[in-house]
């Protein structure tokens, strides 16, 4: 009756900010990353990630446009998911190591789903501004 129950703050795995990443776009890759920095309490890494996060999308809607037309545009898609993916496991939590934490948790996969959502037609209304604007 009296037990005390401690919440271990949730992060998200490598494979789900690479997915979250592929299928949310480049705002959801940020803000999965800044996210797991938060949680870990690495907070300059925390505002590096929304600096060139910024940075990165404003990159993408400048020089996509330039991209060849051959070059499949899921290709960027893809590289950049990689990218991140390979961010969280070099400078955040390997899964394994989430697993065997005594202090972490994973989100739930329906988070990052229900997340990807909202980022996606977030980008795509950014991406039709700036086609609209240009």
């Amino acid at each position: 009756m009296n037990d005390i129950v401690i919440k271990k703050p949730a992060v998200y795995s490598p494979l789900q900010i690479g997915l979250g990443s592929f299928f949310g776009g480049p705002i959801a890759m940020t803000y999965f990353l800044w996210d797991n920095f938060r949680t870990l309490d690495k907070m300059p890494a925390a505002r590096n990630t929304l600096a060139f996060g910024f940075l990165f999308i404003v990159a993408l809607l400048v020089f996509t446009p330039m991209l060849p037309g051959e070059l499949p545009a899921i290709a960027v898609q893809f590289i950049y998911s990689l990218v991140a993916l390979q961010m969280a496991v070099t400078w955040q939590l390997r899964k394994d190591a989430i697993t065997h934490s005594i202090r972490y948790c994973f989100h739930s996969n329906w988070r990052v789903l229900l997340f990807c959502i909202p980022f996606y037609f977030t980008w795509l209304g950014v991406c039709l501004l700036a086609a609209k604007i240009s």
